[in-house]
């Protein structure tokens, strides 16, 4: 069987410039000169061989995102659309900025919409989107709310907000704006920035702890209001390592192995396979190189899900992980996979003691 979800990048091209993004970061320009010199796209053809492939081992969801923005790919549509038909959930994120006609998402019936805009003011968007157009968020959020007058029950919608130094005190604000525009729930991540460039950008100990504070009336919001407020515990533990000096999620990484190589792979847009958000320096493979089943079945896959069986993430593969080259353990700068990894420690405790060790059987098969 195959990973129940893939990330596809479509393409690192980008028509913005988050002042925290990984590539496009205006204070990333020069360590990333080579590739924003490449742009890589994946082909159409290519991307679409990929979903009947990832179809026949039981994939259920390509979620698009990547490097830069998914509708920057001149068949970001035709890739949409060739996910749906051969019915897989297609979930987007996305800036909004480039979407166009909004019913066509509804008539396509894509099921998820998450809009990375990390900001509820138009003062917070111009802050943390240097060389955008402040009005580009009037535009973003007008869209927003006219999909979700339209739709009728998909695709569900998200605010997602990376903090940072310039919207920690915007919360309250970006909650107020997701009631507003009617979107379904909202999440808030703390900004996971490049040291020697990006670093003095991620929160500081101070704001994070008076996040910790302004965060305190949401605690007892009930659990079906909308808009939801997803990962609220782990949003909190990682603020309060932030207020400590501490990584935001060492508290976090070493509760549970890490499923995310049997779970999930992002499939980047020049090609490489990785078998999590953040494994770009060791992937498993290549999809103009081989097939995904075989990358998927490879050695490396392979490697990388028996260091992940341990609970305590160490050793030179977890310091490949990320963007900070002098870390122990990258995963603990913060990990994107860390809710499914939850979900899937939950149903693994869960089972009955047949079927774990049917499981176990499996396993040894496989092996």
């Amino acid at each position: 069987m195959g990973p129940t979800t893939v990330q596809v990048d479509l393409t690192d091209a980008c028509n913005q410039s988050c002042h925290v993004c990984w590539l496009h970061a205006p204070d990333l320009k020069a360590k990333n000169k080579e590739r924003l010199g490449k742009l890589e796209s994946l082909p159409i053809e290519r991307v679409l061989a990929l979903f009947d492939e990832l179809k026949a081992i039981g994939t259920e969801e390509i979620y698009f995102a990547g490097g830069g923005e998914p509708f920057a790919h001149p068949k970001a549509w035709e890739a949409i659309e060739g996910a749906l038909h051969r019915g897989l959930t297609a979930s987007l994120h996305t800036n909004f900025s480039l979407v166009g006609d909004v019913q066509r998402l509804i008539d396509l019936g894509v099921h998820h919409v998450t809009v990375s805009l990390w900001a509820g003011t138009r003062e917070a968007y111009a802050a943390t989107h240097p060389g955008t157009a402040p009005e580009v968020f009037d535009q973003v959020t007008e869209a927003l709310a006219e999909l979700n007058r339209r739709k009728v029950d998909r695709p569900v919608t998200k605010l997602y907000h990376v903090l940072t130094t310039a919207n920690a005190g915007d919360v309250a604000a970006m909650l107020e704006l997701a009631e507003r525009l009617g979107c379904d729930a909202m999440e808030l991540a703390v900004a996971d920035t490049v040291p020697g460039a990006t670093d003095p950008l991620g929160l500081a100990p101070a704001q994070a702890a008076q996040l910790l504070l302004d965060l305190q009336p949401w605690e007892g919001r009930a659990a079906w209001r909308r808009p939801r407020l997803l990962g609220f515990e782990a949003l909190r533990t990682r603020l309060q390592a932030v207020a400590t000096g501490r990584p935001s999620d060492v508290d976090l990484v070493h509760e549970i192995p890490c499923f995310a190589g049997w779970t999930y792979a992002r499939v980047m847009a020049d090609g490489r396979v990785i078998p999590c958000l953040k494994a770009h320096r060791i992937p498993s493979g290549n999809i103009h190189d081989a097939s995904f089943a075989d990358i998927w079945d490879g050695t490396r896959q392979a490697a990388f899900r028996e260091a992940a069986r341990s609970a305590l993430k160490a050793g030179p593969l977890f310091a490949s992980i990320g963007n900070d080259d002098g870390a122990a353990c990258g995963c603990e700068r913060g990990c994107d996979n860390l809710e499914a990894n939850r979900r899937t420690a939950e149903r693994l405790r869960s089972l009955t003691s047949l079927e774990r060790g049917l499981l176990r059987t499996v396993g040894r098969f496989q092996r």
